[in-house]
Parts: structure tokens; sequence; C-alpha cells
């Protein structure tokens, strides 16, 4: 990357682009357009100030068929066993997974694997063998899916927060920064969108259902799973399910509001996972960063700041951490935080790429919902085939353009995890987690991304801004990705560089100058 960097001059960039001396041609393709002041300072983002590149459009780039979006049952999402093992038969799901166990322990002092390597990733992970306990409020842990309330404005003698959506938008989204978060989105849950609530969570008070101790014996027992209903109430609860505490979770029958969480991950040590046999502790960390950062800080501080104020949140139940209440990447779509990639299991952010995780928390807070975002990613990955190039099982569609139609692949019977109702290149799931399982993949589709380059080196800007507005150079910019080095980073270059990033190695930075 740093040949790049070192050797093209904004001026050179952008006669290779057409745009240099351009006048109202390519130079109007890339430029802001107002018409007068008030254009200018109006906002419908609560207080986001993004570049304005970044359009807000009324609907999601990737077509979306609200009539064919149905409630989704997440015990059948692509981490869980059952389905795949009717995609490719028990036997060979079954002997898939004790091949992974082999090829885990295997990987053991392997570079990226080393013992440096391993105290990282397993230290960072370290959070999620305990919970925190705030014994001037509660002395108990932080759980259960509608936090901890240690008052209320009727104990502090004040009338319960009332402020219009603007303004709650501004300050919830203030607090959620406070607390960690990259950033947030909002969505109305209202008409078709409440179709986006799952029907089950994956996990349950008593362990999860993705396990293969539930092929033969399908569904679980109540317990491994939380059904979510809605009721004419005025707040929610949970409820017991066959005896089993906790296991229904109502949401109230009334105005609810998505408030899409973005917590970004450290893109260099993500850029260190392989794309064969060495997959690496690194680049696990990076992935575990952001659940630390979710359910340590932002979650539960988010939760009680809303509840505080007189107003209620509905999130995440006890010991389900990569679950919530529906999926996070469709609420980072329709909540205006990002747009959907080849993968079709990766949402990207324009501001820090493909290296992003994403929550969803709900809440009865009113708030102003935002628009869909058009930064012309999803149009650059229709010409853009680096993540399926570099994919080493070969998971991820190749196809020009998207499809309607959810591909049967291989499996033995129709596909039982990827729902209908949006116009996607489809991943084929069950390839990619039986490949990864045993290969340790860490999704390289992340690392390799051409919208992974960090944002520090002007040119990327460049790139970004020309992207967003028009397909004209796609195709050169991702022949330009491969010239230029966009690669893959060694596991002990890391450990070189890692001092002089960041801090959570998420700023907006040039790190890949640190590798000429």
């Amino acid at each position: 990357m740093s040949k790049f960097h070192h050797t093209v001059s904004r001026r050179e960039f952008m006669k290779i682009i057409g745009l240099a001396g351009a006048g109202v041609g390519g130079a109007a393709l890339v430029a802001p357009t107002f018409h007068d002041l008030d254009e200018v300072i109006a906002s419908e983002s609560g207080g986001w100030k993004r570049p304005w590149w970044i359009k807000s459009v009324d609907e999601p780039t990737v077509e979306v068929d609200w009539s064919h979006i149905k409630r989704y049952d997440h015990r059948i999402m692509a981490h869980s066993s059952y389905p795949n093992a009717q995609h490719w038969g028990a036997d060979k799901w079954r002997a898939n997974r004790e091949e992974s166990s082999k090829a885990s322990a295997a990987r053991v002092g392997t570079k990226g694997n080393t013992l440096r390597d391993t105290a990282l990733g397993t230290a960072g992970g370290y959070f999620q063998s305990y919970r925190p306990l705030i014994p001037y409020l509660t002395k108990k842990p932080i759980e259960g899916w509608m936090g901890v309330t240690p008052t209320n404005p009727e104990k502090l003698g004040m009338a319960k927060w009332q402020g219009t959506p603007e303004e709650n938008t501004r300050m919830v989204r203030a607090a959620a920064i406070c607390f960690g978060a990259g950033n947030i989105g909002t969505a109305e849950l209202a008409g078709h969108e409440r179709n986006l609530v799952y029907t089950h969570t994956r996990i349950g008070p008593k362990g999860n259902s993705t396990g293969t101790q539930w092929i033969d014996n399908w569904p679980p027992p109540a317990g491994y799973w939380r059904k979510i209903d809605f009721e004419n109430v005025d707040v929610g609860y949970n409820a017991q399910i066959d005896g089993v505490d906790d296991c229904r979770l109502v949401l109230p029958d009334r105005p609810l509001w998505d408030i899409s969480v973005m917590i970004p991950m450290a893109r260099a040590s993500w850029s260190t996972t392989g794309t064969g046999n060495d997959s690496t502790k690194l680049s696990s960390e990076s992935n575990t960063g952001r659940y630390r950062m979710f359910h340590q800080s932002v979650y539960p501080c988010l939760q009680m700041f809303i509840n505080i104020l007189g107003w209620h949140s509905y999130g995440y139940g006890a010991g389900d951490g990569p679950g919530g209440m529906m999926p996070s990447e469709a609420s980072a779509v329709v909540g205006g935080v990002s747009e959907m990639g080849r993968s079709s299991e990766i949402c990207i952010n324009p501001e820090h790429g493909p290296v992003t995780g994403y929550y969803s928390v709900i809440t009865d807070l009113p708030l102003q919902p935002a628009k869909p975002i058009d930064a012309g990613i999803f149009r650059f990955c229709h010409t853009c085939r680096r993540c399926a190039e570099f994919c080493p099982s070969q998971a991820i569609s190749h196809e020009a353009e998207p499809s309607w139609d959810i591909p049967k692949f291989d499996y033995l019977v129709p596909n039982m995890i990827n729902a209908p109702g949006k116009r996607l290149f489809w991943t084929n799931t069950t390839q990619c987690q039986g490949f990864s399982g045993i290969n340790g993949c860490s999704q390289v589709c992340r690392g390799i991304c051409t919208m992974n380059t960090e944002t520090g080196a002007m040119v990327h800007g460049l790139i970004k801004q020309t992207v967003s507005t028009t397909s004209l150079f796609n195709g050169f910019f991702w022949e330009m990705g491969k010239t230029f080095g966009y690669e893959l980073m060694d596991a002990d270059t890391w450990w070189e560089i890692a001092p002089g990033l960041p801090t959570w190695g998420t700023g907006i930075t040039d790190w890949s100058s640190s590798l000429r």
C-alpha cells in the first residue's frame, strides 16, 4: 500500500480517474450540490454529521420486498448445527464438527497462534466469563433484557423526560458514543418493520440451540431459546414456558423504535486473518472486542440511561451475547448506518468499512427515524469480487448481479437459513460454516475487502467520494486495489506496528504506511 501512498499525488490521481480539469464533466459527479444555506444545514441525521457524499435515501440500496419479509426464527441461523445438518446430511455435518476440533488443536503454536497471540486472544475474551457487579446499586449482576433501573424520575423528584424525537435522538447518540459506540442509527418499528423482530432467540436461560446435540432432537426444549411475542401491554415483561423462567419475552404492542449500535473493530489485527489453515488469535481478538465493548459498556450503560429517564428498553436476554431481538445487519441497514455488501453476511459502513459490529436495542423512547444511506458501496460490490476471490471456501457469490431467488446450492433440502425478501448476492452459509470450522477462516472477506483500507491517507477519501456518486470508475478501483497491495497482514508484523495504533485500534489512521 505504501507504493500507492508515495508515488501517486492527488493531482495525478485525479488525472487517472479523469476528474482533473473536468469542469462540468466527471468532477460534477463527485461534487456536492447545495441550492441554498437552508439545504446545507438541514439534517435528518439527529446529530450525526457524516461526510457529504453519504446520501440519505428512501429505500435501502439492496432492494427489499417487504411483502416477503416474515419474522425469522433465529434458532436456524448460520451457526446452528440443525439447519446445516439438514443441508448436508447429519453424518457429514457431524464429521465436519469432529474434524473442526482436531484442526483447532493442530493450529496451536503456529503463526498467528503463538503463545503471545493466544494470550491476547484469550485475555480479550475474559469478560465473557463473568458479569460486572454494581454493589452500590443492585448487589446483582447486570443481566436481563430490560436492564437495571437503579432509580427513576419519581424517586429523583423530577418529571419523566419529555423531548422531541429529534432531541431524543441527539441525546441517545451522545450517550451511546460516550459509552463507547462508534455511532447509532434509528428506525421506527411500525408496520412491516415489525417483521424484523425474531420469533425465537437462539439462546435461552439453560443454554443455546445451535449445538450438534439437537440435530436429531429438534426443536430443543424450553430453556434453550426464548420466544418473542407482542402483546397489548404498556411495558414488556418475561414469563415462563413449560415451567422454565425467562423463556418468553413480551414486547408491548405500542410505538417502538430500534437503536442500531455500531461498534468499530480493529482493522489491522483483523487483517491478520489467513486464507487457509492459518487463522489467527489476533483477528479473533478483533472480533471479540466488539462484544467486550458492547456488552460491558455500551449496552448496560445505554439501557440504564434510557431507564433512568423514565422510559423502557429491550435488548439481550441473560447469556445472549450475539443474538438480541432482531438481525443486527437489518437494523444497521434500515437505521441508516451501513449498506449491504457482496457477502450477504456482512454490512459495510462508509466510515469504518466492513470491520464493524452491529447490535440492536429496542425502546419506547420516541426517536427520529433515519433513512437508509447510499454511499455507493453496494453498487461497488456489483463490480468488485475481491471477497469472493479470496474466500477460501468459495462460499461468496461471483455473480454480476444480485438475485431475489435464494439458491439451494448443493443442499439436500431447500435452503433453511436464508430468508426471502431481499435482492442479494447470496452466500452459501453452510459451506462457509463447514470450511471455517475446520480452517478457522475468521471471515477473511472482511480483512481483504477494499473498503477495509484505512482513511488516514487522503486518496482513500477521494475514492469513497467517487464511488458514492458514480459507478463509472468502480472497475478501475477494484483493479487498483490489487495493484497497490491491499493485502492481508502477517501476524508478526502486527506486533511490530501495534504500539503505534490508536486506542482499540479503531481510529481514523493509515496503518498501512507503517508496513513500508
